[in-house]
């Protein structure tokens, strides 16, 4: 695969802008009046993503506390976020692309950083998957596993984000400089 064979060069122009778009409505609903939202406005709720680790007496314990009204929020929350943590990866994906193809590096080795946002999507997929899981059989087990992919989706999502916006920005540089020498 050459440097611009990725399925992520497809975000170009206004793919890309439409893409971006998208990514911002929804987060502006998720996390505004949507259902994340909501989980951050009910009372006395504790974000377990929020912590970056916690202990699987601890997952059982926070979601335990959740009233009938709040553990449908907080899985309504948990299946909307997939959508989210879809876009989120696209986004950063796109990023990538797009500073590639401005960028043109030599090297096939730079393909490798489309790693790092498949890497976050499927920790965070795991992450809710655990923590759904955890809130309906009240296992410290799985409570264990969501707090771990809760820290594993950091881990991955902190060098996703700064690759992203260091390559976004890099051939954003790149296509401005080569539009002001043409």
């Amino acid at each position: 695969m050459t440097a611009v064979e990725s399925p992520f060069h497809k975000f170009q122009g206004s793919r890309l802008i439409g893409l971006l778009a998208v990514f911002v409505a929804y987060t502006a609903w998720y996390v505004g009046p949507g259902f994340f939202g909501d989980m951050l406005r009910l009372q006395g709720h504790i974000s377990l993503q929020e912590k970056g680790f916690y202990t699987g007496g601890e997952a059982v314990e926070i979601l335990g506390r959740l009233d009938e009204t709040g553990r449908k929020t907080k899985l309504l929350a948990l299946v909307f976020d997939v959508p989210y943590m879809i876009l989120q990866a696209l986004v950063f994906e796109a990023l990538i692309a797009f500073g590639m193809r401005h960028m043109k590096p030599k090297s096939l080795k730079w393909n490798l950083l489309f790693i790092l946002p498949i890497g976050f999507l499927l920790a965070d997929f795991a992450e809710d998957s655990f923590l759904a899981l955890t809130l309906t059989t009240a296992s410290a087990v799985l409570g264990t596993l969501a707090g771990l992919m809760t820290a594993l989706k950091f881990a991955t999502f902190i060098p996703a984000i700064i690759v992203s916006l260091i390559m976004g920005l890099g051939g954003l540089i790149a296509w401005y400089k080569g539009r002001k020498n043409s």
